[in-house]
């Protein structure tokens, strides 16, 4: 429901509110004659000014712009609605068949382009969906607030046993000062994990400090951890503290472990021992506090029978296990998980979230998701980039997601592809081009010559981009 702030600044619950920005009167008129009539509230404003004018002081539940303003062009006004009413849907008003304005429209956050004059049938049902999705999404966000309230952790989301239970241990061990030594595949998010302990620590208020021991060589990561002082070694130029230093009462979270030298193993045993070291060059003893969580995608038995982790380092770290499960044993997580991070890439790029075909989420259920969370957070950030506002198809999964088969039409590259920006915005103005067609198509009941009026283009051109997209006027007509 809309929030109208009145003379004193209090907020109060209204009916559902919808914001009319036409420039005629008696459109204008007519427009609010028939929302009304729904029993909904109908704000006019008949100016791009005028309508930006109300927005401090109301939050429609929805907006029907007209994109003929004389005072600013239509696609800027979206532009503006999108800065200062996010959120809110925008349904388009167009009365010129121009396709690429309402491609621009569609880009630009509408949800439909509406052909005005809008007959009255068309109007309210095009209205009623529109409220329906918004109401849809403030569900969807209230429910995955209470599950964020009811399991504590608020950059986490799950719905599996096997993750609640994680959740537990993280409870149980968060108010302890034990060593914790978190282990899963690559991208299960062991580093989320190590920040919700730590934020639940009475070390909260003090330094999270996060390395990654794969990333160094053997010098470089002593220096890393431990500091060093000047002259030490080439290029140290003065003191330097390393993260142990850093991270002095509060927590530091050493990943990849598995990675490090023997040698390196050794130095850290003697810290966690004792937390006390030397400077890399350093004759002076530094005591520190720290809690120290380590993380590893590596078998650490397998290293300690094959001599590559010491043994007693890896009883030192084991005193709290905690146990990630990979992303393909927790799928009941798969549709939460992707709602959530395609709605936080949209809110970044400031696009609309596309959603999933049927088809599509049968085929990422299927999916192994080798790379895990991490893998799954990537293709979403994707997904919109390509899909904004529209619907991600089996088209646009990679090759690997359809087993061997290579689907016909543009698909999405594969994840670690380095993506330049021309192809990424090549590829969103394709995918919005035939999202827009594809709603005329079916606003019009696949009649060729009615959708290429309202589209503003010829038929051959109308031909050729059905071609293009993969569209037949068949699966539009009724019946």
């Amino acid at each position: 429901m809309a929030r109208v702030v009145d003379s004193k600044s209090e907020l109060a619950p209204a009916r559902q509110t919808v914001l009319v920005i036409d420039p005629t009167e008696l459109s204008a008129a007519r427009t609010k004659g028939a929302l009304k009539q729904e029993g909904r509230q109908v704000l006019v404003a008949h100016s791009a000014r005028e309508a930006l004018s109300l927005l401090p002081d109301i939050v429609p539940d929805l907006v029907l712009a007209s994109l003929d303003l004389p005072d600013l062009p239509g696609v800027r006004l979206l532009e503006l609605l999108r800065e200062r009413a996010p959120g809110v849907p925008v349904l388009a008003m167009l009365e010129r068949a121009d396709m690429d304005l309402g491609v621009q429209a569609v880009r630009r956050g509408a949800l439909d382009v509406l052909a005005a004059p809008a007959a009255r049938a068309r109007l309210v049902q095009a209205v009623a969906a529109a409220l329906a999705d918004a109401q849809g999404s403030r569900e969807l966000a209230r429910v995955r607030e209470q599950v964020r309230d009811r399991h504590g952790f608020s950059h986490m989301l799950t719905q599996s046993p096997r993750m609640l239970r994680v959740f537990d241990q993280i409870r149980a061990v968060a108010t302890t000062d034990a060593t914790v030594l978190i282990r899963g595949e690559t991208g299960t998010g062991k580093e989320l994990v190590s920040r919700a302990i730590h934020e639940r620590s009475r070390r909260s208020t003090k330094p999270f400090i996060s390395v990654n021991c794969g990333a160094f060589t053997e010098s470089l990561l002593e220096s890393e951890l431990f500091g060093h002082e000047k002259g030490s070694f080439t290029g140290a130029s003065g003191r330097r503290q390393g993260v142990f230093e850093m991270a002095d009462g509060g927590t530091l979270f050493l990943d990849e472990l598995g990675e490090t030298s023997l040698n390196v193993q050794v130095n850290l045993l003697r810290v966690l021992e004792e937390m006390r070291f030397r400077r890399v060059g350093g004759h002076e003893s530094v005591q520190v506090d720290v809690r120290i969580i380590a993380a590893t995608n590596v078998d650490l038995e397998s290293a300690v029978a094959d001599k590559r982790f010491r043994q007693d380092l890896f009883y030192r770290l084991n005193v709290f296990p905690v146990l990630l499960p990979p992303l393909r044993e927790r799928l009941e997580d798969l549709p939460l998980l992707t709602r959530h991070f395609l709605e936080d890439a949209a809110q970044e790029y400031g696009l609309q979230a596309p959603t999933l075909s049927s088809e599509a989420m049968q085929a990422i259920l299927r999916y192994r998701w080798p790379g895990n969370v991490r893998q799954l957070r990537s293709l979403c950030e994707r997904w919109v980039i390509v899909g904004a506002g529209g619907e991600v198809t089996t088209e646009m999964l990679p090759a690997d997601m359809l087993g061997a088969q290579v689907p016909d039409g543009p698909t999405m590259l594969p994840v670690d592809d380095n993506v330049s920006m021309k192809l990424a915005t090549d590829r969103a103005v394709a995918q919005v081009e035939r999202t827009y067609l594809q709603r005329v198509l079916q606003r019009n009941q696949g009649h060729l010559g009615r959708t290429a009026d309202a589209a503003g283009i010829t038929r051959r051109t109308l031909y050729t981009k059905m071609k293009q997209y993969g569209l037949d006027a068949e699966d539009y007509r009724s019946g």
